[in-house]
């Protein structure tokens, strides 16, 4: 091969480019029968990165009669999240939460747009956010709230409480990273907190 072709002969042996990210919301009712899933779909999506086409869904169960109780009022309330890969109807990865044997006010919900997806360090994997809260109360106190973002097999939680303001007094609203954050881009963590803010206060009753 003569010199002057080489360099461009190189080029398009080299690397592709990064796959764009691609995320569409997915009717509750469109979603496929065939996806193995418990509970009522509140959110879905489909998105499409460097590494395939999923879907993903949100979904809740409850509040019902707990068969397991202690009490003969106890109530369960139960989500889940799962994503599958665009062949197969086995998800690759799964969420399940609830809260159980309550009595008083229960809850599991996500919250509204709950189920976001990002690719905030550009390496053309998908980062999946989850965001929700259970409960089980008979005063104002706050709901445990949770964050849980997959990028691919790794998962990411970050764990606190919603914030109930009365009158001008507050409680609740802090937060922590769990240790995989450690080592996370930046931008994962900054993104974190700004969906906690987001989410973070309560009105009792909605």
């Amino acid at each position: 091969m003569p010199r002057s072709f080489l360099f461009p002969a190189l080029l398009l042996l080299g690397p592709p480019a990064q796959a764009q990210l691609r995320v569409s919301p997915l009717a509750p009712a469109a979603v496929p029968a065939t996806l193995k899933r418990s509970g009522r779909v509140v959110q879905a999506l489909r998105y499409t990165d460097r590494t395939g086409t999923y879907t993903v869904l949100a979904t809740q169960r409850g509040p019902a009669a707990d068969p397991a109780a202690q009490s003969s009022d106890g109530q369960r309330a139960d989500l889940y999240a799962y994503q599958y890969p665009a062949t197969g109807t086995a998800p690759s990865w799964q969420l399940h939460d609830f809260a159980a044997d309550c009595p008083l006010d229960i809850a599991a919900q996500f919250r509204p747009n709950g189920l976001t997806v990002t690719d905030l360090d550009h390496n053309g994997t998908a980062e999946v956010w989850l965001v929700y809260r259970t409960t089980c109360r008979g005063d104002v106190s706050p709901s445990t709230q949770k964050i849980i973002m997959h990028e691919g097999a790794r998962k990411y939680a970050v764990r606190g409480s919603s914030r109930v303001v009365a009158g001008k007094e507050a409680d609740g609203g802090t937060y922590t990273f769990d240790a995989a954050w450690q080592g996370a881009p930046a931008a994962f963590r900054q993104h974190a907190a700004q969906l906690w803010l987001r989410h973070r206060d309560e009105k009792l009753g909605e």
